[in-house]
């Protein structure tokens, strides 16, 4: 009885860890977006802990991204702000 107890518990363990590390790439590059979001510190070498798993082009990507975001050229809905592209400011 304590051995089917155990392997019952057992597999419902590992059943539990395998479901919750299973983050698909998508939901990492959404994390890793509001990690950027929340930080103004972070660099190509200096990566928020929730983009250590996205490679080095999307991590680029994401970054320039909310460098333009920060800048205010760039809004959240990913529209262009002509006049502040233009702007001499």
């Amino acid at each position: 009885m304590r051995t089917r107890t155990a392997l019952a518990a057992g597999l419902l363990a590992l059943a539990a860890f395998t479901a919750a590390c299973g983050k698909s790439d998508e939901e990492i590059a959404t994390d890793c977006q509001k990690a950027l979001a929340a930080t103004k510190t972070a660099t190509l070498d200096d990566r928020p802990g929730a983009c250590k798993d996205l490679s080095e082009d999307d991590y680029s990507a994401l970054l320039f991204s909310q460098g333009l975001r920060d800048s205010g050229v760039i809004d959240d809905n990913g529209n262009v702000d002509a006049e502040e592209l233009l702007s001499d400011d």
